[in-house]
C-alpha cells in the first residue's frame, strides 16, 4: 500500500495543489490495534514529496485498517491551517492489479471572507461541503456527515446543523464576536462502511 501525504494542505479547487515543506507530523496505518507502519511527515514541499510517502506491504487476507495523517505548521506568511488531521478507515485485502484504496476528503469553501480568508466578527458564514473520492476507488453513497466547529484552537467544539443540497450539503455557521479563528471538523460514513474524519484548525480567521 502506497498513501502520499504531501497535498494534505490542498483545498478543493482543481488545479490547485496545497503543500508545505515547513510543516512537520506523522503518517501511520494500523491493522485492528496494531500499528503497521509510521513515517514522520517532514520535508514534503513541492520538490521533496517522496520524504512524505508511506509505502508498506500488507497482509493478504480481508482486514480492516485505519490510516492517520497529522501536519502541523507555524509559518510567517499564514496564521491559517496550522493543523490538519485526517483519519480513514477502510477494508482492503490482496488485488490481482493495483487498485485504488476506499479514501475520502471532505472538502469546505466558506462564502463571504475577504482576500485573506477573514470573516467579520458577529456575522453569519454559509459553508458549502462536499466529498471527494479516490479516483477509482470502489463507487460508494455518503451515508451520513457531522461538522463540527471551535473558536477556541480545538478546546471544544460545537455541532453545526447540515443540511443535504443534492449531493452536497450547507451548513451555516454563526462567528464569534471577537478576533479569532474558526476551526472545522467533520467525520462522514459511506455505504460500504468506509469512514474519513477530518479537522483543519485555524480554517479562516474572524477579524
Amino acid at each position: 500500500m502506497t498513501f502520499d501525504g504531501a497535498r494534505l494542505f490542498s483545498e478543493g479547487m482543481p488545479g490547485r495543489v496545497g503543500m508545505d515543506g515547513a510543516a512537520t507530523g506523522t503518517i501511520s496505518l494500523a491493522k485492528g490495534d496494531q500499528v503497521i507502519s509510521t513515517i514522520d511527515y517532514t520535508r514534503c514541499g513541492l520538490w521533496e514529496a517522496d520524504s512524505c510517502r508511506l509505502s508498506t506491504g500488507l497482509p493478504a487476507e480481508p482486514a480492516r485498517y485505519t490510516l492517520s495523517a497529522t501536519a502541523r505548521r507555524q509559518v510567517p506568511h499564514s496564521t491559517l491551517s496550522t493543523k490538519v488531521e485526517s483519519t480513514w478507515t477502510f477494508r482492503s485485502a490482496s488485488t490481482a492489479k493495483r487498485e485504488a484504496l476506499a479514501l475520502a476528503a471532505v472538502r469546505f469553501a466558506p462564502e463571504g471572507l475577504d482576500e485573506y480568508n477573514r470573516a467579520k466578527p458577529g456575522s453569519s458564514t454559509r459553508l458549502p461541503i462536499w466529498i471527494e473520492r479516490n479516483p477509482g476507488a470502489p463507487a460508494a453513497a455518503v451515508k451520513s456527515i457531522h461538522l463540527q466547529m471551535s473558536v477556541d484552537d480545538g478546546a471544544t467544539w460545537r455541532d453545526i446543523r447540515v443540511r443535504a443540497k443534492g449531493s452536497d450539503w450547507t451548513a451555516q455557521m454563526t462567528n464569534p464576536r471577537t478576533v479569532g479563528f474558526v476551526s472545522l471538523r467533520a467525520t462522514s460514513t459511506d455505504t460500504a462502511g468506509n469512514t474519513v474524519s477530518q479537522t483543519i484548525h485555524h480554517a479562516y480567521a474572524v477579524g
